[in-house]
């Protein structure tokens, strides 16, 4: 189908991350329908053309493009192919959007289900963090069906985004690049941290060490902003977990086995961090891989 003014939305999954982006989505007025398991995210969303929903296939009855943006490819792969409450046979729905990182494995996956239904297929997964999906500053990684990245590019990207990127036509395209993105951030966060450790023992200070590196060649967005602001703040809320960092990590690994490439510098990253987890839970702040490191420095 073409996709007009008067294309129906629907967004399915208001966590930390989903509640602000929806609540940027509906900024495009287009009619939505909105759905999550706890009904109290629904309360910030208000608006003449934002509507309740008791399940995601009743989004799929009502919206035309359907954004997910869920916690697990269990839950995931549920809300699109549960035959009680999927969205699959949806009656109006003809395009999904999928914001997670899920791997281009289920990618291809669901595109190929969802195609024997009539559905197009974008593969979208967003990086920029809670700050970006609060802010409307994410980048938008896209895949899959342009029809649906062109019309949305128009009218509902820019409430949510700075930037959008289409890699290709594949459905798992955008997932790889999103996890060659991942590893990168994963790697310089841990590099950093672990050499302000070398630093500190030999009486450095932790703050000035980071102005040093941020005038000089070992600058990344770790040590502008996430290092300054989530760690050396005392703060440890970069705003995902541990569980969601030993995903897309688990993610990564499984796109260096289906593509045979050099997995050495990432997997040193992974082990250190997979330490942390141990150490701090499922549940803490990925940041706390910084007390780790200085565990293992024998720092106090």
């Amino acid at each position: 189908m073409s996709f007009s003014k008067t294309t129906t939305l629907g967004f399915i999954g208001l966590g930390s991350m989903g509640l602000p982006m929806a609540e940027n989505i509906i900024k495009s007025e287009l009619q939505t329908y909105i759905f999550d398991i706890d009904s109290s995210r629904f309360n910030t969303l208000r608006g003449e053309h934002v509507h309740r929903c008791s399940s995601p296939r009743e989004v799929g009855d009502k919206a035309n493009i359907i954004f997910t943006c869920l916690p697990s490819l269990e839950t995931a792969r549920s809300v699109v192919l549960d035959i009680n409450i999927g969205i699959l046979d949806g009656a109006r729905v003809r395009s999904l959007v999928s914001l997670g990182t899920t791997g281009s494995a289920y990618a291809k996956e669901i595109s190929s289900r969802l195609q024997k239904n009539n559905i197009s297929f974008l593969d979208s997964p967003i990086s920029g963090g809670p700050a970006g999906a609060k802010d409307a500053t994410l980048a938008m990684i896209c895949s899959g069906d342009k029809q649906t990245y062109k019309f949305l590019c128009k009218q509902v990207f820019p409430q949510m985004s700075a930037k959008q990127f289409y890699v290709g036509d594949q459905p798992g395209m955008a997932q790889t690049m999103k996890l060659v993105n991942n590893i990168n951030l994963f790697m310089q966060l841990a590099g950093t941290l672990e050499s302000l450790t070398l630093g500190e023992k030999a009486g450095l200070d932790p703050e000035q060490m980071i102005d040093v590196i941020n005038a000089s060649t070992g600058s990344s967005r770790s040590s502008q902003i996430f290092i300054p602001d989530n760690v050396l703040s005392g703060a440890f809320n970069f705003g995902a977990s541990n569980a969601i960092l030993k995903k897309d990590l688990d993610l990564w690994a499984e796109e260096v086995d289906i593509y045979g490439t050099s997995d050495q510098v990432g997997n040193a990253a992974r082990r250190t961090f997979s330490e942390a987890v141990k150490e701090h839970g499922m549940g803490a702040d990925l940041t706390m891989i910084y007390a780790t490191l200085r565990r293992l420095a024998s720092l106090k």
